[in-house]
């Protein structure tokens, strides 16, 4: 029989955190921001307030740290969700990480996003403590500049995902030229939600 592992936790002694690999589709870029004081790289992440879905606390965290706005990016990894078919693009977190160094137990997730490098990032958007320089890298440099392995492999996900994306997009509109003969656009550019 196997083991089982569990821990319990009630809600003073964790924290839900939720954050994003967001990506400039157009661009291959990765947003990453850079910590003055500790003069190291992270991703946008933060705690979800009461009542606030995961996405939503993703989306607002990463505009309140980084000035840029983003939106999740639908992808199509495997998910054990219910309900999950095979090749079907979804917006369920790329990942779960937890971390435990002081105070509470945290669980964080993480999210695709997409948003545009040209944008001027929005200011006076973080916390009073945090000093965070906004910098957008190419997203095959990205993960090797991130002071934590995990993050790392989290962005290493990401660009994967990235690239899925792009290549079933380039077999759609193959198959719409081949179908009628000259491209067809496709809208703006966005992977669509389904197939």
């Amino acid at each position: 029989m196997s083991q089982e592992y569990s821990n319990l936790y009630f809600s003073d002694e964790f924290v839900i955190s939720c954050g994003t690999v967001s990506i400039d589709l157009s661009k291959n870029l990765a947003l990453l921001l850079y910590c003055r004081l500790r003069k190291q790289y992270h991703l946008p992440k933060g705690r979800k307030n009461v009542g606030e879905s995961l996405e939503d606390a993703a989306v607002r965290e990463t505009f309140e740290e980084s000035g840029h706005r983003c939106r999740i990016l639908p992808h199509t990894f495997v998910t054990l969700a219910p309900e999950y078919k095979v090749s079907q693009a979804h917006t369920e977190p790329l990942a779960v990480q937890q971390r435990r160094n002081w105070g509470p137990h945290r669980l964080i997730f993480w999210y695709l996003a997409e948003a545009d490098s040209t944008e001027t990032p929005a200011m006076g958007t973080q916390e009073a403590w945090e000093d965070f320089e906004s910098q957008w890298v190419s997203m095959d440099e990205a993960a090797p500049k991130l002071a934590r392995e995990e993050d790392q492999r989290i962005v290493a996900r990401a660009v994967e995902a990235v690239y899925n994306i792009k290549r079933r997009k380039a077999e759609r509109e193959l198959e719409r030229t081949e179908l009628s003969g000259s491209p067809i656009p496709e809208g703006n550019g966005s992977p669509e939600v389904s197939n």
